[in-house]
């Protein structure tokens, strides 16, 4: 071999083995991006991470001693301190989910183009002077074929990761606009106070869920024949059995059909339609289509609001998050609820948590599953699976005076959790199937309706299963199957659908009185002052005394159908009815 031949072979060695090196280290580098994102994944799977989920319940923990003493500057400073470890946390994660399928792809790219460049100075176009050994030949071809197999395993590997992530990541299916983010201060809670809650109706049933007004200025009687105390009447562009919700001058409530979903905001002043968006169908999953009850629809879960935001869900497990002037914050893919009749538990907030009670199929399919998720951003606060079947209730957040509870009802346990951190406090398996009416609650005692069976009153400061212990007591009679109870803390009232009115002691549940009202109804019962307001299907209104004597007047009448609950305001009423949204109110 000459000199000149074999500086050539010296330098092709040299080139082969510098990208032989190359395709190595990026082959180790994809690997161990790979590995950082299957932990990601793995990780929105199971829920926070521990620090994570620490650092979140130490959160909870101090905002709630805030809201003891929010001028408190160490509790100030030790909220602002979590709150940037928790945010840094989230962009992290968030920065390299985007950014590692890139470096995931990049390295991998890398790899093989050097495993290319390594094989084609092996063998050059033109046959060499000096042909390379036989058997060192055949080992780099079969190095160079394993190095190329492994690379495209990786590459593999990591489109299932993306994919799977892509479809199952509850977090990763949030989408937030770049200007959402949370400006507000440790010293100023993002989130109503309970007193201007009582002033507003931001949930189904109003405060608490609990159907009790915080006014008795609301008018008695109206008539739309004579457009006698009908402020207004506005009509409602797509269908929905959800129930209006109102903070300050507007009003909230949800539309849908198979084709479109829309959230809607009216003027509580003129009915006028102030914004609206429609909500994207999720991507399909190739699995199969969405169906939902006649009778319940795609728009039956009524919104809620914190004061700041407002929130909305549909029966195909869309939901989003609002400001009060219409921009979208996040929105969110829960995945095809599987429901017999469809999705239709209505949403609730605690401070600026959006809580979810999303019972799915049978206890043994393990499905059901609580979230509470951040208002700003919709990101996870925290969730807790739940051994429950498919039900129709809405949860409530009551405060016991003890603390706080957040009580859901589905077959076959009643269950309340910490709102702030979904810990669980009590439970009760009393329930059976098809579970329609929410609980109420008042002085230590959740009340809980089995249609057409049973009413169970349950003493709330339990720990534990408390099935044996707590029952305070249990009646039977005409119970209701779709109406929620209603209490003002001495009495109880239950409302059948069709008609009849039974009033029992709430503290020891005996029978007070029976009346059959001689109508239909499907709205809950209402309190407003001594009085219990009942909007008929048929557009009719009746006032019952909240007393141990029954009394009756029927003093209203509006030419609709009404399946939901109304909203009780300072001197107004809001009322959905089937095709019209109406305000009713004394006219100046």
């Amino acid at each position: 071999m000459n000199q000149r031949a074999m500086k050539k072979t010296s330098s092709n060695e040299y080139w082969i083995s510098l990208a032989q090196k190359a395709s190595v280290v990026s082959g180790v580098f994809s690997l161990i991006v790979a590995g950082f994102l299957v932990f990601n994944y793995i990780s929105a799977q199971t829920g926070l991470p521990e620090k994570e989920l620490l650092y979140s319940q130490r959160m909870a923990e101090q905002k709630a001693l805030l809201d003891q003493n929010p001028k408190d500057e160490a509790v100030i400073q030790e909220v602002r301190r979590l709150d940037l470890q928790l945010r840094q946390t989230y962009f992290y994660r968030l920065f390299f989910s985007e950014r590692g399928k890139y470096l995931l792809l990049g390295g991998v790219l890398i790899s093989l183009v050097s495993l290319q460049i390594a094989s084609a100075l092996r063998n050059p176009p033109r046959k060499p002077r000096h042909p390379i050994d036989p058997a060192l030949e055949t080992q780099m071809r079969k190095r160079s074929g394993a190095a190329v197999g492994a690379m495209g395993a990786i590459l593999l590997g990591g489109l299932f990761v993306l994919a799977s992530t892509s479809r199952n990541d509850l977090a990763s299916q949030t989408l937030t606009p770049p200007e959402s983010a949370d400006n507000a201060t440790a010293s100023e809670p993002d989130y109503a106070s309970w007193d201007e809650i009582r002033k507003n109706w931001p949930t189904f049933r109003g405060p608490g869920g609990l159907g009790v007004s915080a006014f008795t200025s609301v008018p008695d009687s109206w008539d739309e024949a004579s457009g006698e105390n009908v402020l207004w009447k506005t009509p409602i562009p797509l269908p929905g059995h959800n129930s209006p919700i109102v903070w300050g001058d507007r009003i909230f409530l949800t539309g849908g059909d198979d084709t479109e979903k829309v959230v809607y905001c009216f003027s509580l002043e003129t009915g006028e339609i102030l914004w609206q968006d429609r909500m994207d169908d999720p991507p399909s999953t190739g699995g199969e289509e969405i169906r939902v009850f006649e009778d319940n629809g795609w728009a039956t879960s009524t919104m809620a609001c914190d004061g700041h935001r407002v929130y909305a869900i549909f029966a195909n497990g869309m939901a989003a998050g609002y400001d009060l002037t219409g921009k979208k914050l996040w929105s969110k893919n829960l995945g095809a609820p599987d429901s017999s009749y469809g999705y239709a538990s209505s949403l609730t907030a605690y401070h600026d948590l959006m809580l979810i009670q999303y019972d799915q199929a049978q206890a043994e399919d393990q499905k059901s599953v609580l979230y509470a998720l951040q208002g700003q951003t919709g990101e996870v606060a925290w969730q807790v699976p739940r051994p429950v079947a498919n039900s129709w209730t809405s949860p409530i957040v009551v405060d016991t005076g003890e603390g706080e509870q957040l009580i859901t009802v589905s077959e076959p346990w009643i269950i309340a959790y910490n709102p702030a951190s979904g810990e669980e406090l009590w439970k009760a398996k009393l329930m059976g199937t098809d579970l329609a009416p929410s609980p109420v609650y008042a002085n230590g005692i959740a009340y809980v309706i089995q249609p057409n069976d049973s009413v169970f009153a349950i003493r709330t400061d339990g720990k534990g299963d408390v099935t044996r212990t707590h029952v305070a007591w249990t009646a039977s009679g005409f119970i209701p199957d779709i109406c929620s109870p209603l209490t003002n803390g001495e009495l109880i009232f239950l409302l059948s659908t069709y008609g009849t009115m039974t009033c029992l002691d709430a503290k020891t549940g005996e029978f007070v009185w029976e009346e059959d009202i001689e109508d239909s109804f499907m709205t809950s019962p209402s309190l407003v002052g001594e009085w219990v307001y009942l909007f008929s299907e048929t557009g009719k209104l009746y006032r019952v005394k909240a007393s141990r004597e029954f009394e009756v007047t029927n003093t209203g009448s509006l030419d609709d159908r009404f399946l939901a609950s109304p909203a009780f305001l300072d001197g107004k009423i809001v009322v959905r009815g089937e095709f019209n949204l109406y305000c009713l109110g004394r006219k100046q």
